[in-house]
């Protein structure tokens, strides 16, 4: 079985290309260590109207669970050296807080 299960924050805003016309959302989450100092950093693939929304309403900082699976990406870049890439395919998003916005009231205070 091939399933994880995230909860971070995005450590900047997401990238949405569309190669082919296929909407293709990228970002990276910071996911805190359990029982130890610092945090995992995850790069976050999700396609399609799934991408499409994540680009239009994640911004950095904002707080997500993510439940997908892991995927090792191998390639051969233009110099002709191997690299590699894991990631995980976002099959679910869940916003876990609110989005900031410049019209709050008060410091702290979220508008909606």
């Amino acid at each position: 079985m091939n399933n994880v299960n995230l909860i971070g924050r995005l450590t900047a805003d997401p990238e949405l290309t569309a190669p082919k016309g296929n909407p293709v959302c990228r970002y990276r989450l910071a996911v805190d260590r359990v029982g130890a100092d610092g945090a995992d950093f995850i790069n976050i693939v999700t396609f399609g109207s799934r991408g499409e929304n994540d680009a239009k309403w994640l911004t950095k900082g904002r707080l997500v669970a993510i439940t997908g699976r892991l995927h090792h990406n191998t390639w051969t870049d233009t110099d002709g050296n191997n690299r590699e890439r894991l990631e995980v395919i976002g099959a679910t998003c869940q916003y876990l807080d609110s989005p900031k916005t410049a019209n709050a009231e008060k410091p702290g205070e979220e508008a909606f």
